[in-house]
């Protein structure tokens, strides 16, 4: 180079000033740097990364969540669920979410407090609280009053059905399978315990429906199959009046083979024992012990006349009485012990099933009439299992009998092969 100067070829970097524009007219300087090296640049400052969006629970589980906490602040569960009704009288209704997770299904559906309180959004009988931490049920839905009224409502809206499969059944798939038949309120898996103590499912439920006529347009289904298999239907009271009826036969059954085994016990020394069971039956039968009842409800039985007259203190010897009778008769334990229970009723009249049922004490030719008609029953229970106890007799030594020459027919077969060979 000329007079000594040398030129030096450098690569730093060229700042350049560029104007920029604001929103509000401003002028705002900032510094563009570029690299004079090929290949390189410079990257801008990227703006920070959104955290990725919520995943939004599927509807199906939005759906289950709800009807389960609406089936646990619903009419049936709070009319039985202890620890909820005891919880719900702690702060106005409210239950703090953290105890609602102390539900099983529930917790099986979700634990996250957010998903559930999103499934709640669309109930109408459940509220939540403002800081969004408890929930109970609205106050524009008040409980019903539990009373033998409600009891005989919510019987007069349940189904009897029966014959889904005894294995691999479960709550959640009748719910799904009962869905198709909107709205019910409740399904009562029917179960008994095994050998083992294990319960077991008896293939039958009980279904509660919402209204009387959503319980009748199921009842009214010409058909309902589970799968390939026919569904028996009954109505709840219907199938209840039918079970009480065996339960009294087997109870009548028991009763004659008690009979019959204490005659059998007494008869041991010889058959001629009649007059001195009959003396012993007389006095079992004391006087003043018989109390007549009349307008009997429809499906008034034992059970209910028994668990009546229990509360009022009656030792109840035996009732006299049929599902679908008007009348009946009461033995009490005891000699004169019929008059003090009536004295305990007002007017002469006891409640059963919410229906007012005169009863009074049977005394002088009418009570002499009913006693005498009741050991001649007694007498013909005794007298038909002597009888079925001395045929039976004969029928063994026949069958004895008969044994012994079918053992002397084949002791004989060789020698007559014999024979005739």
């Amino acid at each position: 180079m000329e007079n000594g100067q040398v030129e030096v070829k450098t690569d730093v970097k060229a700042e350049v000033k560029a104007e920029v524009k604001t929103e509000n007219g401003n002028d705002v300087t900032t510094n563009e740097v570029k690299s004079e090296k090929p290949g390189i640049k410079v990257e801008e400052e990227s703006p920070a990364k959104e955290a990725p969006a919520p995943v939004e629970p599927p509807s199906e589980l939005l759906e289950k969540i709800k009807n389960q906490v609406e089936f646990y602040f619903g009419d049936v569960n709070m009319q039985r669920d202890k620890f909820l009704i005891e919880q719900s009288k702690l702060d106005n209704g409210w239950i703090p979410m953290t105890v609602m997770l102390n539900f099983k299904m529930l917790a099986s559906m979700s634990k996250d407090i957010n998903v559930i309180l999103k499934a709640l959004e669309s109930s109408d009988l459940i509220e939540m609280s403002e800081d969004k931490k408890k929930i109970r049920r609205s106050p524009k839905h008040p409980l019903p009053v539990y009373n033998e009224e409600y009891r005989k409502a919510q019987e007069a809206r349940t189904a009897y059905v029966k014959g889904f499969p005894l294995h691999d059944m479960n709550i959640e798939k009748l719910k799904n399978f009962f869905s198709a038949f909107d709205p019910f309120e409740n399904i009562i898996m029917r179960k008994y315990h095994d050998k083992e103590k294990k319960l077991q499912f008896k293939g039958s439920v009980f279904v509660q429906f919402k209204t009387m006529d959503d319980a009748k347009a199921f009842m009214a289904r010409e058909s309902v199959k589970y799968g390939d298999t026919e569904l028996i239907r009954k109505w709840s009271a219907d199938y209840s009046v039918e079970k009480a009826k065996e339960k009294e036969d087997r109870r009548e059954k028991r009763s004659e083979m008690k009979a019959k085994k204490n005659d059998n016990a007494k008869g041991k020394d010889g058959e001629e024992s009649g007059d001195e069971d009959e003396n012993e039956k007389d006095s079992a039968l004391p006087k003043g012990c018989v109390i007549h009842f009349s307008d009997a409800p429809d499906r008034c039985t034992r059970e209910d006349i028994k668990e009546r007259l229990g509360e009022l203190e009656a030792s109840v010897a035996f009732v006299d009485f049929k599902i679908g009778d008007k009348e009946g008769w009461i033995r009490l334990q005891g000699e004169n012990s019929a008059k003090p229970v009536v004295d305990k009723m007002a007017e002469g009249k006891v409640s059963i099933r919410d229906q007012e049922v005169p009863c009074r004490v049977l005394e002088g030719e009418e009570e002499e009439k009913y006693l005498a008609k009741a050991k001649e029953e007694m007498a013909n229970i005794r007298q038909k299992y002597n009888k079925g106890k001395r045929s039976g007799k004969k029928g063994r030594n026949a069958q004895r009998g008969q044994r012994k020459r079918r053992n002397s027919d084949t002791d004989n077969v060789p020698a007559k092969k014999a024979a005739l060979g």
